[in-house]
């Protein structure tokens, strides 16, 4: 069970050595035997799981084959409506809210026959980068990186096979690096944010995480379209990233990467840098030289977490003021995400709308360097995965000092600000264990190109495949 990868499953069930009622079982035992200690999920749907199965089951005996999801357990992060069933976001303030409508994810995963398997744990309100109280299963008293962390878990101890994130300034990407699966961002507005609790308007985005690219991808051909129940949605060129793992270029083997140049960041952007991050991420480049793409340098504009924050905290405190959270469950909010919602209603317009200004220049200038090459392949975090008691401290990398929450989010948040599709995925683990993420960013709505990258990559390499022993 802990290899079985959701393409693996697939083929399993459609040729019926195993039924979708077999595998939630399986699933299920295993969140019974691990989440007491990880704490990956905050409610688990097991009859209702069991319901799905066995209507998916008779779809399978009468010839309806959903797709590759079909009878494949799905974990949703606890920001994102399950009809029926409660979404907490993790907070005291939506304890006992009940979603009365599925979102558009959900809506999508279920026309693709994926089964709910549970709802995932959230740092509070997505607001935050280490999800207490879920563990990291690779050390547990370290951080599984937030605020999807509760999906990650899930992922890495095939709690579920895949799982639905959302990333504001690296929420999907940061659990995944942590907890050494794969996690991926599309391009802004590629997959809806209808029925998703907002965290910030211009930087939400909502995104699967999986054991492998090629098990993001399939996830992500399922949700991906134009809704217009979201302002936000885009309707973007038609994209079968699955499709494009498999075929590779034409005339080309199937995992070449021929033709396609890959930018590497210059020194003082990725500074201070972990070594053991370091070498893994410059493994990672011979790798995919070896594999026949171009690895040339470039110089990255810089996007500073002062000018996302100042986006990202006045669009926050409004979410909640709209909803009535912040006048009606003021002390039900932890202290950390209450400082925080009050900071943003701080900020003068003004500064909000020099730092959108700032944004679309930045923006500009990403998109602009991104003509010069495919696609741009970084470390996803500058360190692994940190202590639990270092979660907002000052801490030492390579000697120097930074806070934490800031090194988890500068390597990714910059791809939030400009709205590009970025994949984080294994490349190696630290001399104690700990798993090192590599990220990969490309042009707006060239998810295919991201994960094709990403796929050559874990190919040739086994890291995706190690297993954390709870």
């Amino acid at each position: 069970m802990p290899y079985l990868s959701i393409k693996e499953a697939a083929e399993e069930i459609h040729s019926g050595l195993i039924t979708p009622a077999e595998l939630v079982a399986e699933t299920l035992e295993r969140v019974d035997a691990l989440d007491g200690d990880l704490k990956a999920f905050i409610t688990v749907m097991r009859d209702q799981a069991y319901e799905d199965a066995e209507r998916l089951e008779q779809e399978l005996r009468t010839g309806l084959y959903r797709g590759p999801l079909h009878g494949v357990p799905i974990g949703i992060k606890d920001i994102i409506a399950v009809k029926g069933v409660r979404t907490t976001a993790g907070s005291k303030v939506l304890a006992h809210y009940v979603s009365q409508e599925d979102a558009m994810v959900v809506e999508q995963l279920r026309k693709n026959g994926a089964i709910i398997i549970g709802k995932t744990n959230t740092h509070e309100f997505a607001y935050g980068t280490y999800t207490p109280p879920t563990r990291n299963p690779w050390d547990h008293e370290r951080i599984p990186g937030g605020s999807s962390g509760g999906s990650a878990v899930a992922v890495a101890m095939s709690m579920s096979l895949g799982a639905i994130g959302t990333d504001t300034g690296g929420s999907i990407r940061i659990p995944a690096a942590c907890c050494g699966v794969t996690g991926f961002k599309p391009t802004y507005g590629r997959v809806s944010c209808h029925g998703v609790i907002p965290l910030s308007w211009s930087l939400d985005h909502v995104g699967p995480l999986a054991r492998s690219a090629e098990d993001c991808a399939i996830i992500f051909d399922a949700i991906a379209g134009y809704d217009p129940r979201d302002p936000n949605s885009i309707s973007g060129p038609p994209s079968r990233p699955t499709a494009s793992l498999i075929a590779g270029p034409e005339g080309r083997d199937t995992l070449s990467l021929q033709g396609l140049a890959l930018g590497v960041p210059q020194e003082d952007y990725l500074a201070p840098l972990d070594p053991e991050v370091r070498a893994a991420w410059q493994a990672a480049l011979l790798v995919l030289r070896e594999e026949g793409a171009e690895v040339v340098d470039v110089e990255l504009p810089l996007a500073t977490i002062e000018v996302y924050r100042t986006i990202q905290k006045p669009e926050a405190s409004l979410a909640h003021m709209q909803k009535g959270w912040l006048s009606e469950h003021r002390d039900d909010y932890t202290a950390m995400t209450l400082q925080r919602l009050l900071e943003g209603q701080q900020i003068p317009a003004v500064n909000y709308l020099r730092a959108l200004h700032q944004r679309r220049i930045f923006s500009h200038s990403m998109r602009s360097m991104l003509q010069r090459v495919n696609a741009l392949v970084l470390p996803t975090l500058p360190i692994p995965a940190i202590l639990r008691e270092q979660a907002n401290q000052e801490i030492s990398i390579d000697g120097i000092m930074e806070n934490a929450t800031t090194a988890l989010l500068r390597l990714n948040m910059p791809f939030n600000l400009a709205g590009l599709p970025a994949i984080s995925f294994p490349c190696g683990f630290t001399t104690n264990g700990l798993p090192i993420g590599l990220q990969v960013a490309g042009r707006s709505f060239e998810e295919s190109t991201v994960l094709r990258i990403a796929h050559a990559y874990q190919q040739l390499t086994d890291w995706h495949r190690r297993d954390a022993i709870a």
